[in-house]
């Protein structure tokens, strides 16, 4: 919006040439009005967008959370307990959703938790039982090796009879495959009595993970507010299903007092070089006609979407895009954090430097003109 410097340099022209007559309009001074006015404002044009540039975008963002079931499973809503644009502070209930299929589930773990506890018990008697079992094998092992080293001690001394040493061989064999059998015995459950995880069975320790698990699915059914804020819509009734992950209502969260006060202009890629942190600034709103407020840059936001490299197994596609010009943001703190700005403003905004400060001056009366002629679309 440069006409204002146009119209007042032709209004100037105009008094002092044609209304006062104060200087005799001649060919040279003509020729003179015509070359060093443009001149003069491509050059004030320039400085103005470097060294004072200004945005006609500038926004007020508000922090919107997304409220979405955390349960395991859907389940269905029993009450709406939010109004919509009602204040709440942060934890009060939502809505709830039926705790009912989520509560016989815990009923259900609880029973299965503690029939794995007494499951432990039953290991340890069937490892008792094991270690018994291995101790009769080895006795009934070492009792044959006994029978087979007398007989084939008698062998020796024509005592008795070969078959009568093959027996006892084979009774030692048999007795020796019945202790290795024992031992396994005892192997496997010793492993399934000691299988621990943090000092717990494992089966007792993944029952009760899943019982917290369900538990925490009960404590989910009652859905609160992430912050102090509001909804602004509520869309959901008693007995419509939800779905978990799935958003059903956005909730306004109110300004922190850190970031009161604070907007989001915008400035295309020539002009954002010329803006810095701690730069004065002064930003105007249509809501307001007619004022002017003083701020400063308190960060700036090297990057926008399309400066990103999408991940993904392929090689990224670096081609020429056809998309508008980007525009690169900076944060304003306004000097009145207290100014009140719904959420979706927009307006207008200028940085000023130390540098051509001239150049400033006319950035300053171009804004302020803006600022007036929002009076015309001021209540439409």
């Amino acid at each position: 919006m440069q006409w204002p410097l146009f119209l007042g340099y032709a209004a100037i022209v105009w008094l002092i040439f044609v209304k006062f007559r104060l200087i005799r309009l001649s060919l040279p001074i003509a020729i003179v009005l015509a070359a060093a006015g443009p001149l003069l404002f491509i050059y004030i044009l320039w400085a103005m967008n470097f060294y004072h540039p200004g945005s006609s975008d500038v926004q007020v963002l508000r922090r919107v959370v997304q409220i979405a079931p955390r349960t395991s499973k859907p389940g269905r809503v029993a009450e709406v307990v939010v109004a919509p644009n009602n204040p709440m502070k942060k934890g009060s209930v939502l809505f709830t959703i039926d705790p009912k299929p989520f509560q016989f589930e815990v009923e259900r773990l609880k029973a299965s938790l503690a029939a794995s506890q007494q499951g432990v018990s039953e290991l340890k008697a069937a490892l008792d039982q094991a270690i018994a079992a291995r101790q009769r094998a080895q006795a009934q092992t070492a009792l044959a090796q006994q029978s087979y080293d007398r007989e084939a001690q008698l062998l020796s001394r024509n005592v008795v009879a070969q078959a009568t040493v093959d027996t006892a061989k084979r009774d030692l064999d048999a007795a020796t495959q019945g202790e290795v059998g024992a031992r396994a015995a005892e192997e496997a459950a010793r492993l399934r009595f000691t299988s621990n995880v943090g000092g717990e069975n494992t089966t007792v320790a993944q029952t009760r993970q899943q019982l917290e698990a369900a538990e925490n699915d009960v404590a989910e059914t009652k859905v609160v507010a992430p912050c102090d804020g509001f909804v602004s819509n509520v869309n959901i009734l008693p007995g419509q299903i939800v779905s978990p992950g799935s958003a059903v209502m956005p909730f306004v969260c109110d300004v922190a007092e850190s970031s009161r006060g604070r907007v989001v202009a915008t400035f295309p890629e020539g002009s954002f070089l010329g803006v810095s942190a701690g730069d004065a600034a002064e930003v105007i709103f249509p809501m307001y006609p007619g004022l002017v407020f003083t701020a400063k840059v308190v960060d700036t936001v090297d990057i926008t979407n399309g400066g990103q490299i999408p991940v993904g197994g392929v090689i990224a596609a670096l081609t020429s895009s056809t998309s508008p010009p980007p525009r690169f943001a900076a944060v304003l703190q306004l000097d009145d954090a207290n100014l009140r700005l719904p959420a979706g403003v927009r307006g207008e905004a200028a940085v000023y430097t130390d540098r051509v400060p001239f150049a400033g001056t006319f950035r300053k009366g171009v804004l302020r003109t803006s600022s007036i002629l929002n009076y015309l679309a001021w209540g439409t």
